[in-house]
């Protein structure tokens, strides 16, 4: 029996050019994640989606790839995953518990 979860995932790319901007490949990464429908947040440091795993883990791939499209000559990717389950209400990485007023500001589509 599979139980029902929900994932979050964050990631950050961080591609290296022999020449350019790396904000400018940044952004077609950025690009990626807002054609993907899922919800998600851009933040300083990282982005986060919410929804179905194996479709995030497409968007991290498919951002990877526009970097590299881009001409970054490499690209180190960071990903953090956060699943729970329904039972998980009263643990301490809950997005309801300790929650910042930024944390409402994913995008739905």
């Amino acid at each position: 029996m599979t139980r029902d979860t929900t994932s979050m995932l964050a990631f950050q790319v961080i591609p290296r050019l022999r020449t350019g901007n790396n904000f400018e490949v940044v952004d077609k990464a950025i690009e990626v994640v807002k054609a993907s429908g899922l919800p998600f947040q851009v933040g300083a440091m990282e982005t986060t989606l919410k929804g179905d795993l194996d479709a995030m883990l497409g968007v991290v791939r498919a951002a990877e790839q526009a970097c590299l499209d881009a001409g970054a000559v490499e690209v180190i990717t960071n990903v953090k995953i956060h699943t729970t389950t329904p039972d998980a209400t009263d643990t301490f990485c809950t997005y309801g518990r300790g929650v910042t007023p930024a944390n409402h500001m994913f995008v739905e589509k």
